[in-house]
């Protein structure tokens, strides 16, 4: 019993090999936020999501915008 805990503790005590099979990191494409969806024609300026959809500052609903 002592010799499998022994050989565990060496395994997790050992650095990580240098590429784990499978698990190669990825290159994930970045997505550009939205920018705002209201107006005609549409404003386009940077964004932030809201309950009523993506808004810029100027845009917002008055219920989220700051005082």
């Amino acid at each position: 019993m002592t010799s499998v805990l022994d050989r565990v503790r060496r395994l997790l005590d050992a650095p990580p090999p240098e590429q784990i099979p499978g698990q190669a990191a990825l290159d994930v494409p970045t997505e550009e936020k939205p920018g705002c969806d209201t107006g005609r024609p549409l404003c386009g300026a940077p964004a932030r999501f809201t309950a009523a959809g993506w808004r810029c500052d100027d845009h917002r609903p008055r219920s989220i915008r700051p005082t």
